[in-house]
């Protein structure tokens, strides 16, 4: 007799062997008991995650004489006839090889005979994304008023494919990836069932692998129960899995967390001799940099939770006590986002290398790129502020400042007209000079009496701002006669003589 691999022979018959979609469990059996069923559902999510089996078990629930807490009895007539491949009440079909509008308008055709055996004609069409545009159109009006006795349940991994003219039709379920904790409770159940011998550390690494699916997961245990010949170990399931031996990914690890580049290249260099996939490296590092993370928080307690064996949670807590958070974090995200380029690279060796050479200088390389993009802010912004003259207006602002103080100074000797004169006059102060601009001909008179001069120098003398700078008047120069020449000699052109 033919071998039946594990995923296939435990395949749940009833709603209680379906693991980790109690949501749609609960929803599919209340609607059994309440008579509310639905003419069109559509199963969406990743693959294994039982939308077909959950699909087949609800088509015999429907029809089942005898159901038991809502799921098919298995020994009633009905239960027993559908449970045939051949039976014509339970219609599947594989819509990538049935993709075409001839194939939909064939079902279309047949949908009008009433069940065999049953109350209901189930159409389990799976991978029903893979349908033309055509087909879609075909199934339309069907899928929305189908004869009574007829239920759709289309499955799908990709449901933005699938048309809104479509989803509207349906009762729409999506099937959520599966915890590790219930695929390796699974996994540990069938290894009892047919009596294979097992690490739980390795059950736990199979269900990790697996990815949310108990399909992948199940086809995992397979190789392995064929690979370790019935002693399922946690070296086995590494060596399965193309994945690094644990004490050399902890050296490896070890250098590129403490910044050894010359021993970080040696162990690359001596891993891809091996043959090991600089992918699965790179993976195998995120995840052991996570596995850090989890130990230095949760301690004792991660090793139970993530079934990490005693040699390699050594290895582990040595990195977590020696290195910090963000130094393990920020090593996590560099593999983490190299696992993503390396799919379509030809130089992936190259890649992990520079990879792993960026991960030692870390937070030095990190420091200095940020260090050198704020320098270039920085002189971008100075380069903004020069072309708009910023630099001159803080000097002309103290001048400013500096000149109200020295003005109101003035005006407490009793010299108050000449402060009022001064007060809003032009001025520069240069490292060494205070350049006061007379504005007209009446301040230029007062600066021409000797004791208002010495005032003003005394006023200044006794103004801190002024920093001992040495006090110059200048006259001020005006242009706006020069300015307004064109448009004078434009309005009275020949009859103004302008001298």
């Amino acid at each position: 007799m033919a071998y039946t691999s594990l995923y296939r022979r435990y395949r749940p018959d009833t709603f209680e062997g379906v693991i980790g979609q109690d949501h749609i469990v609960r929803t599919l059996k209340n609607q059994l008991a309440s008579g509310n069923i639905g003419h069109a559902y559509i199963f969406t999510g990743t693959r294994g995650t039982g939308k077909t089996s959950v699909a087949k078990i609800f088509a015999r629930a429907v029809n089942c004489m005898h159901p038991v807490d809502g799921s098919p009895c298995g020994e009633c007539d009905c239960c027993k006839e559908l449970a045939r491949p051949n039976n014509f009440d339970i219609i599947e079909m594989d819509a990538a090889s049935n993709n075409r509008v001839e194939d939909i308008r064939e079902l279309i055709d047949k949908i009008g005979f009433a069940p065999t055996v049953g109350k209901y004609k189930v159409y389990i069409v799976d991978e029903v994304h893979m349908l033309s545009a055509s087909a879609f159109n075909a199934l339309l009006k069907t899928l929305e008023e189908p004869p009574a006795h007829a239920i759709f349940i289309l499955a799908t991994t990709e449901i933005h494919k699938i048309p809104a003219t479509i989803l509207s039709r349906c009762l729409r379920f999506d099937f959520r990836l599966v915890p590790t904790k219930l695929i390796a409770e699974r996994i540990r159940f069938i290894f009892d069932d047919i009596q294979v011998k097992y690490q739980p550390e390795a059950v736990t690494l199979i269900a990790s692998a697996g990815g949310g699916s108990v399909r992948d997961a199940l086809s995992l245990a397979d190789m392995c129960v064929s690979y370790c010949d019935g002693n399922v170990t946690y070296d086995g399931v590494l060596e399965v899995l193309g994945a690094s031996d644990p004490e050399r990914l902890c050296a490896l690890a070890g250098c590129i967390a403490e910044g050894n580049v010359d021993g970080a290249l040696k162990e690359i260099a001596s891993l891809c001799d091996l043959g090991k996939n600089v992918s699965i490296l790179a993976n195998d590092l995120a995840n052991l940099f996570r596995n850090v993370l989890y130990i230095k928080h949760l301690g004792e307690e991660a090793k139970e939770m993530l079934s990490i064996p005693d040699g390699v949670y050594d290895g582990l807590k040595q990195l977590a006590d020696k290195h910090s958070v963000q130094r393990c974090l920020g090593i996590m995200k560099i593999f983490s986002k190299l696992e993503g380029e390396l799919r379509y690279s030809s130089q992936r060796r190259i890649l992990f290398e520079a990879a792993a050479v960026q991960a030692c200088y870390g937070d030095e390389a990190s420091r200095t790129d940020e260090l050198a993009a704020r320098v270039a802010r920085l002189e971008k912004a100075m380069a903004a502020l020069r072309k708009s003259g910023f630099e001159r207006t803080p000097a002309i602002m103290d001048a400013k400042q500096a000149w109200i103080h020295t003005a109101s100074r003035l005006n407490a000797k009793g010299y108050s007209l000449l402060a009022s004169c001064l007060r809003d006059v032009k001025m520069e102060m240069t490292e060494t000079e205070f350049v006061i601009y007379i504005p007209d001909v009446a301040s230029k008179k007062m600066l021409d009496v000797k004791s208002n001069v010495d005032a003003v120098m005394e006023a200044v003398a006794d103004t801190p701002e002024m920093g001992g700078r040495t006090v110059v008047f200048k006259e001020e120069t005006h242009v706006a006669s020069d300015v307004a020449l064109p448009f004078v000699r434009d309005m009275f052109g020949k009859y103004v003589d302008i001298k």
